[in-house]
């Protein structure tokens, strides 16, 4: 079952449709409009943040353009696209979800089941994926992360890909909540797909990899969910697939403070529920807060977030969390840059970082 794809939106009639319609696009403002928000939501934000944002979603529309355009989809993998986890018709309350080719041949799995009754059937299970995808915090919907999360699905995955509001006219508050319920409906309906939620890891890139941490934070502490108003979703999370991430928001929370390209949205993202977060700020703080489950770390040496995620993979080793890095070095592969294995997943060298999240799956789950 798909969602009908209003003018400017991605069609949702099949997974690789987005392909033909963006190949279809003569400049990539034109393109852009199927996998992001351009202007339509900047309005009532302050000038300083709708520069900053509207400069950072045109650039990042010239990078993907030619990624997009390029995608190679397996065919091997089926998808559920435009589900609604919030029923309130906004385009960035629904998901995607990617599953293999025979997920639902059970007749357990077909039905409307409880998962319960679909494991005690015997029913062929595969491990649920959560992916929240990048974007500077204010960049990108669902659609921009298609390609890596059927990928994935292809290696026997259940993916889910949610988008959330984003800045600048909402807070990183605002947008974990939207991902907690996105969470919610995964735990609940992950069943229907074939997807075991006892064996879910979550997934992000960029700004999605600090998504993706603050919520298993979340996740393990009561205390942090009501200091900051966002809701737990009840996720046993047995690991996490950290890409090219972003994690130390400290700077972000200060408004006298600059942090390259976030500065000009710090003040309306961060700034304004600075208390929500106090304690929660810094990636020592973080990692201090609760005891973390095993976590895969990817970069690249040209990624411009490169020290960033090599100082999360030692603070992890240091503290005892079992973690693996995976560094990906452009001498030798030529250039990769910021979040390859997302833009470009069948790269031989994308291709091999997904071998090694593959890897990592099933050593967790033992």
């Amino acid at each position: 079952m798909t969602a009908p794809h209003p003018a400017g939106y991605s069609d949702n009639t099949s997974p690789d449709a987005i392909v033909a319609q963006v190949r279809a696009c003569a400049t990539p403002e034109e393109a852009g409009k199927f996998w992001t928000l351009m202007e339509e939501d900047l309005d009532g934000v302050s000038e300083k943040a709708r520069a900053a944002a509207l400069a950072m979603r045109t650039e990042a529309c010239h990078v993907d353009f030619p990624r997009i355009s390029a995608w190679q989809l397996p065919a091997d993998v089926r998808g559920e696209l435009a589900v609604p986890y919030v029923e309130d018709g906004d385009r960035c309350h629904y998901l995607d979800v990617f599953y293999p080719a025979d997920a639902l041949e059970s007749d357990a799995l077909k039905s409307d089941a409880p998962e319960s009754d679909a494991l005690e059937a015997g029913a062929r299970t595969y491990p649920v994926v959560i992916d929240c995808h990048g974007g500077g915090f204010v960049y990108g919907t669902r659609e921009l992360n298609r390609s890596f999360a059927m990928h994935l699905a292809h290696r026997g995955y259940v993916v889910v890909l949610p988008s959330y509001r984003p800045g600048p006219r909402f807070t990183f508050a605002d947008i974990l909540t939207d991902l907690s319920a996105a969470y919610s409906w995964t735990r609940e309906n992950a069943a229907r797909f074939g997807g075991d939620v006892n064996r879910l890891f979550l997934t992000g890139d960029s700004a999605g990899g600090c998504m993706a941490l603050y919520s298993a934070v979340l996740e393990a502490s009561s205390a942090f969910s009501a200091q900051s108003g966002i809701p737990q979703a009840g996720l046993d999370i047995r690991g996490l697939l950290l890409v090219c991430g972003v994690y130390d928001l400290a700077s972000c929370f200060d408004e006298t403070a600059t942090r390259g390209v976030l500065a000009g949205i710090s003040s309306e993202v961060f700034a304004s529920v600075r208390a929500k977060f106090a304690g929660f700020e810094s990636t020592a703080q973080l990692l201090d807060a609760v005891s973390l489950p095993p976590i895969f770390v990817n970069t690249a040496s040209d990624d411009f977030l490169h020290n960033e995620n090599v100082d999360l993979y030692e603070r992890l080793q240091a503290q005892g969390v079992y973690t693996e890095l995976d560094d990906a070095d452009a001498k030798k592969w030529g250039s990769l840059g910021h979040v390859y294995v997302v833009g470009l997943a069948t790269h031989e060298r994308a291709q091999k970082t997904l071998d090694a999240m593959d890897a990592f799956i099933q050593k967790v789950l033992g």
